[in-house]
Formats: structure tokens, C-alpha cells, sequence
């Protein structure tokens, strides 16, 4: 009997591939910018508007300058006490800045805030923990298999689930075929697995392909 491709497995763990990506590599371009900043950014003198104290730190907002930063936007950055201190009285604060990018920056007595890289690992740890619960209870989530017999040819169908009865008690059932063999095929649908037995039917469609057959459910 031939068997159905793993494309499931497969397309379940390119999904997870996939958010892991969004999540991490934003995060890892914004480190690696920086890093770059703090060891290769042009120095530049940025304009102090406010100075609020955080424990024994205190964040400094500011602007920088217009030919750095066209938006002129509020920025803030938690630095040592000292360092808040000085830009407090002198409204000035020397940082290091990544060309053309802004938002990358590097303040003499920063603080190195966690909290980005914490989310990150949280948000990692929750996809694994779902695709850890999807493989292990994905097969037990299911309704149990349907046993029919097939009343007709199984034809090609569109792709979708459809278990739908009709007025002589049969069913139009649309699924994509799993398993097939001379005499039954295995049809996968969105919630369970439908056996149908062929009989004196026949069926031309492939393992992997979507099909339409009409049948009288047994069991």
C-alpha cells in the first residue's frame, strides 16, 4: 500500500522555522546594530530635554542632532547615576551613533536593559512548548476513524474538507487521500480519517492528491 508524504510534519515545522524567524532575527539585526554602534558609531553630542531617575540609574531623554536624526525624535536611554547627573546640568550627553541608523546608539554609562532579550527567549520557549503539544497530542485531537464503502468511482476533488449527507443517506466525502491500495483508500479530513472500501469502484487518484467519492458510512 502506498503511503502519504509526511507533508504535514513538514509543513508544521517550516511554520515554526518561520515565526522563530520573525521573532529572532529582528532582535538580531537591532543587537548586532548596536554592537556596531557602541564600537564603530560617529560621535556626536546629543541634546538633553529630560532626566528622570530609575533606582540607582535614571533614564535621559533626548534628541540628537538634525544631521543625524531628520525627525528630530525623543529618544530615551538608562544610564549610570553620575553620567544622568552631569547631562542634567550641563542638558548634554556624548554618544555613539550607528551612520544612517538612529535608533542605534551608544550612551557613555548605559545601562544594558534585558528586557528585549528576555522576551525573546519567552516567546521561543512558548513555539517549542506548541510544537512540543502539537506532535505529542495532534494524532489524540482527532475523531475516530470512519469506515465506508464507496457507492460510485472516486473521483478528483477540490482541496477542502466535506463530510456532507445526502437526502438517500450516503455521503459526499472530499479529503486528501493518505493511503491507497487496490481495494480501499485512507482520506484525510480537516478533524479525522475516513476509510473507504472500494468494493467494485475503482479510483485513479494519487496518494497526496485530493478526492471526491460518495459513500455509504458503516462504521
Amino acid at each position: 500500500m502506498a503511503k502519504r508524504p509526511d507533508g504535514v510534519r513538514w509543513g508544521r515545522l517550516a511554520f515554526v522555522v518561520f515565526t522563530l524567524a520573525i521573532i529572532n532575527v529582528p532582535f538580531a539585526l537591532h543587537e548586532w546594530q548596536l554592537h556596531r554602534a557602541s564600537t564603530s558609531g560617529t560621535e556626536v553630542t546629543a541634546t538633553v530635554v529630560g532626566v528622570q531617575r530609575v533606582g540607582d540609574d535614571a533614564d535621559v531623554s533626548f534628541r540628537l542632532p538634525r544631521a543625524v536624526d531628520p525627525d528630530q525624535k525623543v529618544r530615551v536611554v538608562k544610564v549610570h547615576r553620575d553620567v544622568a547627573l552631569k547631562a542634567s546640568q550641563t542638558k548634554q550627553l556624548e554618544l555613539k551613533v550607528l551612520d544612517g541608523h538612529p535608533a542605534a546608539f551608544h550612551a557613555q554609562g548605559q545601562v544594558r536593559s534585558w528586557a528585549g532579550l528576555v522576551l525573546v527567549i519567552v516567546a521561543d520557549l512558548v513555539v517549542a512548548l506548541m510544537l512540543v503539544l502539537s506532535w505529542r497530542l495532534g494524532g489524540r485531537l482527532r475523531r475516530p476513524t470512519l469506515v465506508g464503502v464507496a457507492v460510485e468511482d472516486v473521483a478528483r476533488g477540490d482541496e477542502g474538507s466535506v463530510l456532507d449527507k445526502q437526502e438517500d443517506g450516503t455521503y459526499v466525502i472530499v479529503g486528501e487521500v493518505a493511503d491507497s491500495g487496490p481495494q480501499s483508500l485512507r482520506l484525510t479530513l480537516r478533524d479525522r480519517d475516513v476509510e473507504i472500501n472500494l468494493r467494485d469502484h475503482s479510483s485513479s487518484v494519487e496518494v497526496g492528491q485530493w478526492a471526491r467519492v460518495r459513500a455509504q458510512l458503516v462504521g
